[in-house]
């Protein structure tokens, strides 16, 4: 069974997949994320607080961030 945090994370990474986050500001981009997971709960019957979804968000983002990271310090050590 899933839990209420598997759930907010489908709907974050769905969110992500449908928001350019490199073409927009990080204030427009958290609107963007937080409106399709609404959605997402709406659409498959599930209720989420708007503390839960800027929980999600910014724990999301941060997790992007050191991704970002990642892959920014590998491809400079392959220059």
């Amino acid at each position: 069974m899933t839990n209420k945090k598997q759930i907010l994370d489908y709907a974050f990474n769905e969110a992500i997949s449908t928001v350019n986050l490199n073409s927009v500001t990080k204030e427009v981009a958290e609107d963007a994320i937080a409106t399709a997971m609404f959605g997402y709960a709406e659409r498959e019957g599930y209720e989420f607080t708007k503390e839960e979804v800027h929980a999600t968000i910014v724990a999301g983002m941060e997790t992007l961030a050191k991704s970002r990271e990642d892959f920014t310090i590998q491809t400079w050590t392959m220059k």
